[in-house]
């Protein structure tokens, strides 16, 4: 059939002559009913005793017969087209998908005031908070200049929660971007639209809140704290880990299917940031399963909090205005100062415990050890101290050991502490002319000590050294001699894949020495990226619907 909808059941009607055939819709109430074009196609053909057969009345062929007769001939054919019409439906391009889902990203945020006001007030308003409760000074009435950076003991706190807000924003302002859009990409789905450009427009907008967030946060922050010439550093770092962040709350959100489950999981990913970070407690104090007194545990290492606050505390430390000139001559100072005092003589007890022992073979398993660690010790300092000798490196060993290398030793340690005598009196002396030049006159001894004042700060310094650090300053482990002060001034020679210990001023990796301001940014950068890739994949939902099918079976077999 081919017509007017409403008349094909009169044209069905005529046809098998059924009664009433100009009749098309109900006479009492006029609606019209579709279902009985189908029963009059489908009608059977009745036995002779009044039963239903299965087959038609009428067959298909005769259907057409009466279509080809009645219909087909006033039915005029469509116009041929030799081009097919031009399509007014194009999937755009991903650049240009990237900007429609840019647009629309901002304008659906533009249009929540509440989102808008909070997201631009809340890190001003908390670095306010934060700064202006820290912003500690003595209130002696004999103090009177007021507040003074150098003195605020506050300092250490105010750069560690720095970090801890910068993770608490960037985790909630991300934590539900993809799940309430969840309906609307299941209804675009059949578009087949670029997945990369959906994600980067989410990322590009992100990143872009949390630089301002990052930028209001350290104005007004180190405004209030005095914290001068660190801006940049500081809004680096800061808007770094809001990134990762971001990231982490973008995986997050993309993985599960409920916004009071992301919200209950966000402390379950801060706690460890907050516990790992080598700042509330400190990574050789924690289980000694767990740490490793020479460098930063693994449980450390995946800790975006410790890499952030670690960037910060050494920048703030030995790139300030007032340390940067001298840093040079401290660490000078600080390395020959620990190998003179701590270094030699724990070496020392460890060569007069070997004599002591020398003639009791029942130690025999100690003094190899003792050994052992005397020849990895003085291997090591040879490739430090190259000006002073000691060839008799073969003979630390069982059966190669006597008195007489034991006097060379002696010998060997007077030399070298004269050595690092004589390097620490150099820098003293430097440094000394450096100052001079500094405090020259009254009016220069004036800025001296107000740049001291200003740019130095007397608890991060005693933070990064481990001053405090009173019973063991050189540990001995794992068959080592462990420098556990100024670990500021000590750079990490004994590892290559970029590991070192904590406020390490520098990090190794393949040989080369880089900054551990930069080295860190650019490691919280790395993980942003694999958070990336995590998310493009949907890793961590897959990872879910593994354990989940796992758990499934687990329950179904039991």
């Amino acid at each position: 059939y081919y017509g007017n909808p409403v008349d094909a059941i009169v044209y069905f009607k005529r046809l098998i002559n059924h009664v009433n055939p100009d009749e098309s819709e109900c006479v009492r109430c006029g609606n019209v009913n579709p279902e009985q074009v189908f029963n009059m196609i489908e009608a059977k053909v009745l036995d002779e005793y009044g039963n239903v057969t299965v087959s038609r009345k009428m067959a298909p062929k005769d259907w057409n017969v009466h279509y080809q007769e009645l219909i087909a001939p006033s039915i005029q054919p469509p116009p041929l087209h030799k081009k097919l019409p031009t399509s007014t439906f194009r999937i755009p391009n991903p650049l240009k998908q990237f900007a429609i889902f840019t647009t629309r990203d901002i304008l659906s945020k533009l249009t929540n005031k509440q989102y808008m006001v909070i997201n631009l007030l809340e890190a001003p308003l908390l670095a306010f908070i934060l700064a202006y409760l820290v912003r500690y000074f003595n209130t002696d009435i004999g103090n009177l200049k007021g507040y003074i950076f150098r003195e605020n003991e506050n300092i250490p706190a105010y750069l560690f929660m720095s970090v801890v807000v910068s993770l608490f924003i960037g985790l909630t302002v991300s934590a539900e971007e993809i799940i309430r859009d969840r309906r609307i990409l299941k209804r675009e789905s059949f578009l087949n639209l670029s997945k990369g450009s959906y994600l980067f427009s989410k990322i590009a907008i992100l990143f872009t809140l949390s630089a301002i967030q990052s930028l209001m946060f350290v104005l007004v922050g180190n405004s209030i704290l005095g914290v001068q010439g660190m801006y940049l550093d500081y809004f680096l770092v800061l808007f770094t880990t809001s990134c990762f962040a971001n990231m982490l709350g973008l995986n997050i959100s993309s993985a599960f299917n409920s916004a009071v489950t992301i919200y209950i999981l966000i402390p379950f990913l801060l706690i460890p940031q907050l516990l790992l970070s080598g700042v509330i407690v400190k990574f050789e104090k924690l289980n000694p399963t767990l740490t490793n007194q020479s460098h930063v545990p693994i449980a450390g290492e995946i800790m975006t909090s410790r890499w952030a606050y670690e960037a910060l505390a050494v920048n703030q430390f030995r790139n300030n205005k007032f340390e940067k000139g001298f840093y040079k001559y401290d660490k000078a100072i600080s390395n020959a100062e620990f190998k003179k005092v701590y270094w030699l003589d724990k070496i020392k007890n460890k060569v007069a415990k070997i004599d002591k022992e020398l003639n009791d073979n029942s130690k025999l398993k100690e003094r190899e050890y003792d050994l052992g660690v005397l020849k990895r010790e003085i291997q090591k300092e040879l490739k430090t101290s190259k000006k002073v000798e000691f060839k008799e490196l073969e003979y630390l060993e069982i059966g190669k050991y006597s008195l007489v290398v034991s006097d060379r030793l002696q010998n060997y340690f007077s030399n070298l502490k004269n050595y690092y005598i004589d390097r620490a009196n150099k820098a003293r002396e430097l440094k000394d002319k450096q100052v001079k030049q500094f405090t020259s006159t009254p009016e220069k001894k004036a800025e001296y000590l107000k740049l001291q004042e200003d740019f130095e700060n007397q608890n991060l310094s005693q933070l990064v050294t481990n001053s405090n650090e009173l019973n063991e300053r050189c540990l001995e482990k794992d068959g080592m001699f462990i420098q556990r002060i100024d670990q500021v001034y000590l750079d990490p020679s004994d590892r290559n894949d970029g590991r070192a210990h904590f406020f390490a001023p520098h990090k190794r990796l393949f040989g080369v020495y880089f900054p551990t301001f930069s080295f860190n940014i650019c490691v919280i950068w790395l993980m942003s990226v694999l958070l990336a890739i995590a998310l493009y994949f949907d890793l961590l939902r897959k990872l879910l619907e593994i354990f989940d099918n796992f758990k499934y079976r687990k329950n179904k077999s039991s």
